[in-house]
């Protein structure tokens, strides 16, 4: 072949390689804008979603992880900002997720907390996304443990009072956790208004005289933490406005300076009175942890709802609810104390509103004699108690101490009760044998034979929740189709 056409031959291939080349190149830059398109799209496809939808997805997120200033939980407006620009943006301008601040101030390293103004700028970058949204905040000072690092450096609870004072406007929760040696009164609390703030949550030296919260029109719920009991005349605040209480306490004073308690669970120090009895008129839930001898210097006319753990003495128990006389619907209590052996007795005097009970540690003879209680009718008070008890609807017991055998007598209790008792659960740790066979069923109705499991799963087939089981297995799930109780 002569060189001219070999020659033509090379340029023709040279430039069919170059319009290869340039193929190419669109094709692989095609490719890069149609994989950034999937990134941004099908990969991510919340990103998509309308943004209220990811707002509120985003505050119903559980993160609980934590950064290097100490912030313990509500942490998902930070690990949100690291996602993407696109979520950065949304959780910035978001006011509600920087609503919530919980910090742990000994959590935080102390090469942090040694910079002056490096933990306030923190807090007050924090906040200041929040808007004009109320706010909770929580900040904790424990106490260090022996054995902690030796280079700790303290949180002066002084720093946080003009960040408290520039906030208290929009704060409606606040939980102080402080060492038993810190004073609340360095924080000067009751020189700030608190216009909106409702739940106050307080942990530190109670016995220094301190005033707080002198100006929160709106609290009504207070919790004082702590091991000691609180002297209330020594912590001044607005007693008489509060609806809820939660704390240690070591006389009665509680029950005169705050007339309008509804809800109160304390643990009483066990000190005498010397007020004799006291009438609170308004508490309609009470729960007693520690020494339920409280008990015998209180009276409330108009209690619903009442749980005593542990109930050490019976007398007093039983002289309360006989002296107030209140429209029980709810008793829980543990019966790991000699005082619930003769129980019976006291709920004569609330059972005809009493409709839950839940009872704890239950002991065997407890157990027994509750079971059997029905099948005896003829017995006098207060060995016919249950049957006094038209409206009960639930009845726990768990757990039951010493073996469980009378499943016969447990049968014809829920059939008994099948009217009414809604949920029954019974708790144990040793494994039972449920295959026997028995004849029973509800009132008037004709009784059928069937295994003791068959007749659980019946009784749950008419609507009747049960649980009869160890902690790990529920011995009274549904085995077959029952016919109609």
């Amino acid at each position: 072949m002569p060189t001219i056409h070999l020659r033509r031959r090379l340029v023709e291939l040279d430039a069919q390689i170059l319009e290869q080349k340039r193929v190419l190149l669109d094709l692989q830059q095609t490719r890069i804008a149609v994989e950034r398109e999937l990134r941004e799209t099908a990969t991510y496809p919340i990103l998509t979603l309308p943004v209220e939808v990811t707002i509120e997805i985003f505050h119903r997120l559980p993160l609980e992880v934590g950064d290097k200033m100490g912030i313990r939980r509500n942490t998902a407006p930070i690990s949100l900002t690291a996602v993407c620009r696109i979520w950065r943006g949304i959780a910035l301008s978001t006011p509600t997720l920087w609503s919530t601040m919980n910090i742990s101030f000994d959590d935080i390293p102390s090469t942090v907390i040694a910079k002056p103004g490096l933990v306030e700028s923190f807090i007050n970058q924090w906040l200041g996304r929040s808007g004009e949204c109320p706010l909770s905040l929580t900040f904790s000072l424990p106490q260090l443990e022996i054995n902690s690092l030796y280079d700790q450096v303290d949180f002066s609870i002084r720093r946080l009072r003009p960040i408290i004072r520039q906030y208290a406007h929009r704060v409606r929760y606040i939980e102080l956790d402080f060492k038993e040696d810190t004073r609340i009164s360095e924080l000067e609390l009751h020189s700030s208004p608190f216009p909106l703030l409702q739940v106050a949550n307080v942990c530190c030296d109670f016995h220094i005289e301190t005033r707080v919260f002198s100006n929160a029109p709106l609290l009504h719920s207070l919790h004082l933490g702590g091991e000691e009991g609180v002297i209330v005349t020594r912590f001044h605040l607005p007693w008489q406005q509060l609806t809820t209480f939660e704390g240690f306490i070591d006389n009665l004073d509680l029950f005169i300076v705050a007339p309008n308690l509804i809800d109160v669970k304390c643990y009483w120090s066990g000190r005498e009175s010397t007020l004799g009895v006291i009438t609170h008129s308004r508490i309609t839930s009470f729960t007693i942890i520690r020494d339920c001898d409280i008990l015998q210097y209180l009276t409330f006319p108009s209690l619903q709802h009442l749980d005593v753990y542990p109930l050490v003495t019976y007398d007093f128990f039983e002289s309360f609810l006989k002296r107030s006389c209140p429209p029980l619907i709810s008793l829980g209590a543990d019966a790991a104390g000699q005082g619930f052996a003769q129980w019976h007795k006291a709920l004569v005097h609330v059972a005809a509103t009493l409709e839950n009970i839940k009872i704890s540690y239950v002991p065997h003879e407890v157990m027994t004699s509750l079971l059997s209680l029905e099948e005896r009718p003829w017995l006098s008070p207060p060995w016919r108690t249950l049957n006094l008890l038209p409206n009960l609807k639930t009845l726990h017991l768990s757990p039951v101490y010493g073996p469980v055998d009378q499943f016969y007598e447990l049968v014809r209790f829920l059939y008994a009760r099948s009217d009414k008792l809604r949920s029954f659960q019974l708790e144990w740790f040793t494994t039972p044998f449920l295959d026997a066979w028995i004849g029973a069923g509800a009132p008037g109705a004709h009784e059928k034979a069937d295994t003791i499991t068959g007749h659980f799963s019946r009784l749950q087939t008419a609507g009747m929740d049960i649980y009869v089981g160890t902690p790990n297995r529920n011995y009274a799930a549904k085995t077959h189709d029952a016919a109609d109780v």
